[in-house]
């Protein structure tokens, strides 16, 4: 995955993933990585449509399959 430093150089950044707005098809009731655009703060947690701290999310990723 294609990535760079922030500004800061205090995280990687993907120049390839953006974060998915919360929104009606937002899955419930499972895992994802949820973040606060004001906060900038990412964490794995479960999402609740009447939490409104977070504004985005994205899957959580997977293991290459080894290519034997």
């Amino acid at each position: 995955m294609k990535h760079k430093l922030n500004s800061d150089r205090t995280a990687a950044v993907s120049l390839e993933a953006e974060w998915l707005p919360i929104d009606a098809i937002t899955p419930r009731g499972v895992k994802l990585l949820l973040i606060s655009v004001k906060y900038g703060i990412a964490q794995i947690s479960i999402y609740a449509p009447s939490d409104k701290y977070f504004t985005h999310w994205h899957p959580l990723p997977k293991f290459k399959k080894d290519s034997k």
